[in-house]
């Protein structure tokens, strides 16, 4: 197999996991180890591929389920960050601010049916 169908299946393997386990914490470590890379290269070739960090792909689609979850469900926000693996409450209301342009609340109350 040549070299760039390898790394696609690598990058295309951490993506995956990525998508499996969004409610779980993630760690780079982990994405390393699925991809057979070392932390490094795999951070790299995974910005190349991707275009942005496995940290902010991974936060992007958590931020995108919160979404979801705040627009289905009644779930308190702190709950919901829970949920998605994030320990820390006000990290992930400054990750929500900082990529809808909304806190969890007004984004809920906004976009309310």
């Amino acid at each position: 197999k040549d070299k760039q169908m390898m790394q696609d299946e690598r990058i295309m393997k951490v993506i995956d996991y990525v998508h499996e386990h969004i409610y779980d914490i993630i760690t780079i470590d982990e994405l390393a180890d699925i991809s057979c890379l070392s932390r490094g290269y795999m951070v790299g070739l995974f910005k190349q591929k991707v275009g942005m960090s496995p940290l902010q792909y991974i936060n992007k689609l958590k931020i995108e389920k919160a979404q979801l979850i705040l627009l289905t469900s009644n779930m308190q926000v702190k709950n919901i960050a829970y949920v998605l693996g994030f320990n820390d409450y006000s990290y992930f209301n400054r990750l929500f601010k900082k990529t809808t342009g909304f806190s969890p609340l007004s984004y809920r109350r906004l976009n309310a049916l």
